[in-house]
């Protein structure tokens, strides 16, 4: 028997349309359930494990759009695409709004529909290994703490369950603040390395003279100040992960020893000539360029491609805007019961200045911030007055800047912004439209169409 595709809900009042695309895709492959209105569609969703539901923008009476919310809040991860006999701009908006995440337009052209059906069901497949990377992490390690609701970090976190399963180097690239650390210890406590112990090492905060023996150990009276055998993180990390933050600042020297761990899993304590072994998995991460150090000579491109195996780029905060209320939530109720204090949330004229805010610091400046709100705060709710000054600094600087550019129609500015976010959306995703839309938040047809009106 042929490996079922995946399991699809067709709804679709016509009898006639509805059969034509269930068999459709019964040959393709897929296995089909059938509603013809949204009552027998929510009782097939409940009783079934519907993946992607394929569903007609009228159905009769009823709202395919209503539908879409109700499906989407019986099962989160369930992946609807809209069929419309409306082929306009707001109708797709309108639907994506509501959770699906492709429209497909009458008279069905099977072989689009079924391409869409594929990246819907590669959508699905991610969005199902978040929520079991979640559910095995949430008593296990503080899973709680990778807050987002982003397209984006969604990405990062099913690489972060792919890591997990696997036994291979990873590399977490990413600006400061991003959360590097926190990804290195969810790949760790969530493999079957779990047992064994996490070591992480700040490159930077070692002076380059004690590197070495800080990684690999030393014997007695290898140095000035070595009186006695010193066991380095290699062994320390035995059966377990070891996390070198900051790779990029790595010394030349200390380069060659680490890639000839990685390729004969052996090292030397420094002033011993004896070999040693250690079973370490090893997770770096950076926030530096290292394709430029590599083109500089900076850094050994052979240990770049042992390092680089999983790669796994953080996006800054403020390409991921969407996820900050949720974070300030979650910061809130962290330093809430720290500080022994009941606040319940915070002001819309807050969160809309800090939602301005371009948070060069990322993750870890918005947690300050938010942790001085929390102190300083003498109510229930955060208010405008609780944040860091330069918030308000930085937001009257954007505001004259606003204002210096205000002769221009407001279609034009929209126009010069989306141009703008596009073009660094593709360049960010190497000119590949379906990571570039995705980096977005919007469709790779949207893109295209974008792209064409706007002669990208």
């Amino acid at each position: 028997m042929a490996e079922i595709k995946g399991i699809v809900l067709v709804v679709e009042d016509d009898e006639m349309q509805r059969e034509l695309v269930s068999e459709n895709l019964r040959q393709a492959g897929y296995q089909v359930y059938e509603a013809a209105g949204t009552r027998e569609a929510l009782d097939l969703a409940n009783q079934q494990p519907v993946e992607i539901a394929v569903v007609d923008y009228k159905l009769g009476s009823e709202s395919g759009l209503e539908l879409i919310k109700e499906l989407k809040r019986i099962n989160p991860i369930i992946t609807p695409v809209m069929v419309t006999a409306f082929a306009s701009i707001e109708t797709a908006v309108e639907a994506i709004k509501q959770g699906a995440y492709d429209y497909v337009v009458k008279p069905v052209d099977f072989q689009k529909f079924l391409l869409i059906l594929e990246r819907a069901r590669e959508r699905f497949r991610l969005k199902r290994e978040v929520a079991e990377l979640r559910n095995r992490l949430e008593e296990k390690f503080s899973f709680k703490n990778f807050v987002f609701v982003s397209k984006a970090m969604e990405r990062v976190a099913s690489l972060i369950s792919r890591a997990a399963r696997s036994e291979a180097t990873a590399l977490i690239t990413g600006e400061t603040g991003t959360g590097k650390d926190l990804i290195a210890r969810l790949i760790h406590f969530s493999s079957s390395r779990s047992a064994g112990p996490f070591m992480a090492v700040n490159l930077p905060s070692i002076p380059e003279t004690l590197v070495e023996s800080e990684l690999f150990g030393a014997e007695k009276g290898a140095y000035t100040d070595a009186r006695e055998r010193k066991i380095g993180k290699f062994e320390a990390a035995d059966g377990g992960t070891l996390f070198l933050d900051e790779i990029g600042d790595l010394s030349p020297a200390v380069q060659v020893k680490l890639l000839r761990f990685l390729q004969d899993r052996e090292f030397y304590r420094l002033g011993s000539t004896k070999p040693l072994k250690a079973d370490v998995r090893i997770i770096a991460a950076t926030n530096r360029n290292l394709e430029k150090l590599v083109s500089e000579e900076k850094f050994r491109a052979d240990l770049y491609y042992r390092l680089n195996v999983i790669r796994i780029d953080v996006p800054p905060l403020r390409e991921r805007k969407e996820d900050i209320a949720l974070l300030v939530d979650h910061f809130i109720r962290e330093y809430s019961r720290r500080e022994k204090k009941n606040i319940r949330g915070i002001s819309a004229e807050a969160l809309d200045l800090l939602m301005k805010h371009d948070f060069p610091g990322n993750v870890r400046e918005l947690e300050n911030a938010v942790e001085r709100a929390v102190i300083f705060a003498e109510g229930e709710i955060i208010t405008r007055a609780d944040l860091p000054v330069f918030l308000e600094i930085k937001s009257e600087q954007q505001l004259a800047g606003q204002e210096r550019d205000s002769s221009k129609p407001l279609t034009d500015r929209v126009r010069e912004l989306e141009i703008r976010e596009i073009r660094r959306a593709l360049e960010k995703s190497g000119g590949v439209k379906s990571r570039a839309a995705r980096l977005l938040g919007i469709t790779e047809r949207m893109l295209s169409y974008k792209m064409k009106i706007y002669g990208l």
